[in-house]
């Protein structure tokens, strides 16, 4: 009995600690890559490329666009404060080189 009791403990700390290490949040280079992928450009891309690519995609995305219709307007939203978010983590990371 306290064998398995001991293997179920050991069971549920692994779990957890896979658990945790898939959720952890996401820093580096990992982050960089995935902003920039976002914005459509390749690693590598000057600071001129970043801006402009995400003057077009806000352009696209802005949800006054979207007037006419409050569930693509909902989902503009969403999509801009993506951008948004990308667009200020990929300057600060220019900034720190």
């Amino acid at each position: 009995m306290r064998n398995i009791l001991v293997g179920i403990i050991i069971f549920l700390i692994v779990y957890v600690l896979l658990f945790l290490r898939k959720t952890k949040k996401e820093t580096g280079s990992g982050k960089i890559n995935r902003c920039i992928d976002m914005l459509g450009l390749k690693p590598g891309a000057s600071q001129e490329e970043v801006t402009q690519a995400y003057r077009d995609l806000a352009n696209v995305w802005h949800p006054d666009r979207f007037g006419g219709n409050p569930r693509l307007q909902k989902k503009a939203e969403e999509k801009i404060k993506e951008l948004n978010a990308a667009y200020e983590y990929i300057k600060s990371f220019y900034g720190r080189t």
